[in-house]
């Protein structure tokens, strides 16, 4: 395995942590002012909305998701995870930042979606399979949204512990708004 292969295993198999540490680096850096506040939020908002969205209609290791957004994308959970960091980015108010953003995004998602790739198609085989032919592997197929079936879950949100990232997307927005005040 190549170095650049086990460096990207070992970060999609500690995204929390990574996530965390780039935050503080995000954060160290960051200049916001009330109009990247007022821009960085809505885009938080539509990642946790996307977020939630898609806890509540994951069975997680027990049944394929391909219900509400997993009908329109098969990892609406990272999608929504790229807008929420899109939404720090750009309340940072540091444009360079949007594309180390992108290129850590990608770097780190990438070697995560594969991985989660080959483990459904073991799993569900042919199901999988005609799913992945169905629907695009990120950006969503909007198409789809208005033919939404199955059933939306809060008990599922909950035990996926949704209500945590909600928690820590009040937090960097306070720790931001916090860093506005207190340097301007």
């Amino acid at each position: 395995m190549k170095m650049i292969d086990r460096l990207r295993y070992m970060v999609s198999h500690n995204r929390i942590v990574t996530t965390m540490i780039l935050a503080i680096g995000f954060l160290m850096l960051a200049d916001p002012n009330a109009f990247s506040m007022g821009w960085g939020f809505p885009i938080i908002l539509l990642g946790e909305i996307i977020r939630i969205s898609s806890s509540g209609f994951i069975h997680k290791d027990s049944s394929l998701a391909q219900e509400g957004p997993y009908s329109m994308s098969r990892n609406p959970l990272y999608l929504g995870n790229f807008f929420l960091g899109f939404g720090f980015v750009i309340m940072a108010s540091k444009w360079y930042l949007i594309g180390i953003f992108l290129i850590l995004f990608y770097f780190i998602y990438d070697a995560t979606i594969k991985e989660e790739e080959k483990k459904l198609l073991e799993q569900f085989g042919q199901s999988y399979e005609d799913y992945v032919n169905r629907v695009p592997r990120f950006f969503p197929n909007i198409t789809g949204f208005g033919s939404w079936n199955g059933r939306f879950s809060w008990g599922l949100v909950k035990k996926h512990r949704e209500f945590n990232t909600c928690y820590g997307i009040l937090l960097g927005i306070g720790l931001i708004f916090l860093k506005m005040v207190l340097v301007s």
